[in-house]
């Protein structure tokens, strides 16, 4: 269940509260409670406005999770990593250690792979490494591939500076033994221009 509140967006929300504000404003008007016809009426306007500004506008693909980081952000990231440069200016990987950072994935209908959907936690770890920020989420890469050497990977192959690379591990909090998705690693292959 919360992965689905963190998938449902503004204006699937904003479209359930008109759908409310519909059936109370017309329930007042057939009982002809004429004292609450202006709060009914003000509410849907408010909804049935906020409904179309979000549609319109580039906010109607954020997420509840999208918001909730923006209202309540986290306190200040720790990263924990160490650089490894397989080939000097072609293979750069950020390796992180025990406190890994937790990242946020939504399991896909089949229950089999799991997706990065939400790119808010992504961006903001890129933005700590000094990367260039992710514009979309990417399936698991064992779904594109069919490999089960690919499970736990996603790959970014328009990203600027060449291919971006993601592999995720289980991690576990030793105080509540609660076990949880996080980031075990960035690697970027750069691309050359001739």
């Amino acid at each position: 269940m919360p992965g689905l509140l963190a998938q449902l967006t503004l204006v699937n929300i904003l479209s359930v509260l008109l759908l409310i504000a519909s059936v109370w404003l017309l329930v007042i008007i057939i009982k002809k409670r004429t004292g609450y016809i202006f709060r009914a009426m003000m509410f849907f306007l408010f909804v049935l406005l906020a409904l179309i500004y979000f549609q319109q506008s580039d906010a109607k693909k954020y997420t509840l999770s999208d918001v909730r980081y923006a209202l309540f952000p986290k306190k200040g990231l720790t990263l924990n990593y160490y650089i490894d440069e397989d080939a000097p200016g072609e293979i750069v990987q950020y390796i992180f250690e025990d406190p890994k950072p937790r990242i946020p994935l939504s399991m896909d209908a089949n229950g089999k792979y799991f997706h990065i959907t939400n790119i808010t936690v992504i961006n903001e770890i890129l933005d700590r490494l000094q990367l260039p920020r992710i514009k979309k989420g990417a399936k698991e890469l064992a779904l594109i591939t069919g490999s089960s050497s690919h499970v736990d990977l996603y790959r970014w192959d328009d990203y600027p500076l060449g291919v971006l690379i993601i592999e995720r591990t289980l991690c576990r909090n030793k105080d509540t033994l609660a076990t949880f998705n996080c980031l075990a690693s960035v690697t970027v292959k750069r691309k050359f221009r001739n």
